[in-house]
């Protein structure tokens, strides 16, 4: 469904300029540099997969995820997407704040790949799923986030897709709507979909993961529902990269990037 090969993401960042002391910056105070957040990446996933990400080096999988569903391209190696992906993300207040809320379903299922004729369809499922049958006609403005978050899920869910990538948003709602969330992952493995969910919640992860896929620059590794949430653990705890860096780019760093 999905393969990456040797697949890299090259970013420009800014960082601290080096200082002597008593001396004016003249050229300012930071320096551009390029890194790599992700590098030598070998990743598959098959249908019906469910895979949990964690970024300990830069702590941002949303590169890996925009990979994944086809947003982003790589500089180097290969990525071969699966026939039709979903980034899932909630969208923003302003975007729905003066709609109502059946509006919202149809703007957000849109967003999402439906058709018309497939809103019409699965609207009633969508709201249903949801839990807002009963508030359809009020404005969103007036809505919790909670209650908008559990829209876009539904929403996300119901889309034509063969893989769906979640960032932060597998698991929302209020706390009736949590364990729908779970049971709707579980019937969208067994349907033959692929799930790649960046989440630190490690009870998520023994539910609904069938592995964990660690991402740390070039040291990137595989492991275990259970090893993988015990690392979720640990990284809360903060016993995961004590005494390193948090970006660790000295070494990716070019000399010829300070004239950038």
């Amino acid at each position: 469904m999905l393969a990456m090969r040797d697949v890299g993401v090259r970013v420009i960042e800014l960082r601290e300029r080096d200082r002597r002391r008593n001396l004016p910056t003249v050229l300012g105070r930071h320096v551009k540099e390029r890194a790599w957040p992700l590098r030598h990446l070998d990743f598959t996933l098959e249908a019906g997969e469910a895979v949990y990400v964690v970024d300990l080096a830069t702590h941002r999988p949303a590169l890996f995820l925009r990979l994944a569903t086809g947003l982003l391209r790589p500089d180097e190696g290969v990525v071969e997407l699966a026939p039709r992906s979903l980034l899932a993300t909630p969208p923003g207040r302003k975007l729905t704040r003066s709609l109502s809320v059946g509006q919202a379903i149809r703007l957000i299922s849109g967003s999402y790949g439906l058709s018309d004729k497939a809103i019409d369809r699965r609207f009633d499922e969508i709201a249903e799923f949801a839990g807002v049958t009963k508030i359809l006609h009020k404005v969103c403005d007036t809505q919790s986030r909670s209650t908008m978050a559990q829209v876009s899920f539904a929403a996300a869910t119901s889309a034509p897709v063969d893989l769906i990538a979640f960032d932060r948003s597998a698991v929302v709602g209020d706390k009736e709507f949590r364990p729908k969330c779970l049971a709707r992952l579980s019937e969208l493995k067994e349907s033959g979909k692929g799930l790649i969910v960046y989440s630190a919640d490690p009870r998520q992860v023994r539910k609904v993961a069938d592995r964990g896929l660690v991402l740390d620059g070039e040291a990137t590794r595989e492991l275990s529902p259970a090893d993988f949430a015990q690392l979720l653990i640990d990284e809360k705890a903060g016993k995961v990269g004590k005494g390193r860096k948090r970006r660790r780019r000295a070494r990716d760093h070019d000399p010829d990037d300070d004239d950038l």
